[in-house]
């Protein structure tokens, strides 16, 4: 007579669902965003004008266009409010910087 198997693992299997879905706030798209346009941000708000301010504005943009290809409108959403987040006493002026870079990117809110 043959012994029965036990050396198995006594949890249960993981089901074979669908993978748990990554929020917004914390993708790796968001992640990477939010590091590169910290630093963007920074940068326009001490020089506001001249070339390197609209050099910076552009790397904003493009900075915010590869982040809504990554996650859409839900995406920038969530970078916009980490970088805004990450200097509470700056939040207006950076959420003024992004929202203006980012002109249509941003889909309204219904």
């Amino acid at each position: 007579m043959k012994r029965s198997r036990t050396t198995g693992h006594p949890a249960e299997p993981l089901s074979a669902g669908a993978p748990p879905v990554a929020q917004p706030e914390r993708n790796a798209a968001v992640d990477a965003a939010v590091t590169a346009l910290i630093s963007l941000v920074a940068a326009v708000e001490t020089q506001p004008a001249g070339p390197a301010a609209k050099a910076y504005r552009a790397a904003i943009r493009r900075k915010g266009e590869e982040a809504a290809a990554a996650g859409g409108s839900a995406v920038l959403r969530a970078v916009l409010r980490r970088v805004c987040d990450a200097a509470p006493d700056r939040a207006d002026r950076r959420e003024r910087i992004l929202t203006e870079a980012w002109a249509g990117l941003i889909a309204e809110k219904s």
